[in-house]
Formats: structure tokens, sequence, C-alpha cells
């Protein structure tokens, strides 16, 4: 994908901070309008958690993502391991969904680097991956893991609590 493409957003505030987005990632965004920047924070009035999903499949990470907007999280979107590692930086997320494997790693490596960088946004890895991977993300720092076929249900009361 070659631009940033502009979601159904309530993000209207006009003192929001940016949180950059690359080619390859989607972001909620202020208004209905291409950028090259996405936002991140809200209004002071209303504060909605942000959540970055890593996903390489995009119909699963596209359905994740309409379902949490539906709840009202603020929701930016990585097909790469690349684009979520550019993600982080300014301001990190509240949540990243993480699957392990992606096309340019894997996401253990995403989970390191936060660890190295004291980014301290809490992760859910999302994977179909054999047990010994799951524990070695559980090492790298992942507070809760969940299987595919997704436990959606499992997953909103973990990111609503």
């Amino acid at each position: 994908m070659s631009e940033i493409a502009a979601k159904d957003s309530a993000w209207g505030s006009p003192s929001a901070k940016t949180w950059p987005a690359t080619s390859g990632a989607m972001c909620d965004l202020p208004t209905a309008q291409p950028t090259a920047a996405a936002s991140k924070s809200c209004s002071s009035e209303t504060h909605r958690a942000s959540v970055l999903i890593v996903e390489d499949d995009r119909s699963a990470r596209r359905a994740i993502s309409r379902l949490l907007r539906s709840q009202g999280f603020a929701v930016c979107e990585a097909g790469t391991l690349a684009d979520a590692m550019h993600g982080l930086h300014p301001e990190p997320p509240d949540w990243i969904l993480l699957d392990l494997m992606l096309p340019d790693g894997c996401g253990t490596q995403l989970l390191r680097k936060m660890r190295a960088d004291r980014i301290h946004s809490k992760t859910c890895v999302i994977t179909g991956c054999a047990s010994e991977l799951l524990n070695e993300a559980r090492r790298a720092g992942a507070e809760h893991v969940f299987t595919k076929p997704l436990n959606v249900d499992g997953l909103m009361k973990v990111l609503m609590a």
C-alpha cells in the first residue's frame, strides 16, 4: 500500500498527538484525508485505548480492527515486523496485538525491542505457533497469549480490564 488509508474515526481533537505510520500501516485518522502521520491520542474529555494490530493476514487484521473500533478503541494496523517497529515511536500504543509469524521476522523480535527501549505497551500474542515459540514470547514480555482461532470474548475481557 503506497499511502495510509483513512478509516472512519471520531478523532476530531485538534490537539491530538501524532503516531507515525509507514507505507504498510493503516491507522485511524482525525480527518478523512490520507496522510503520512496518524493520530493516536484523543481529546482530554475521553481517552480511547490505542491498539496496534500486527498481523500479516489482512482479513484477520481488518476483522480484529473493525471489532475493536466498534468497541471504541483507536486502532493502527501493521502487516510486517518493520511496520510494527515504526509504530512504537514516538508514542507507543497502549496495547499491541501481535502475531509471531510475520513475513519479515518473528514477533518476539518486537517484544525484545520493546524491552530494550523500555516501551511499556501491554502485549497480547495471537498466533497459531507451537508452544515453544509461545513460551519464548512470554519470556520476551508478552502478558497474554491467545491461540488461533481467536477467542474474541477472551480478548475483549483482557483489553477492557
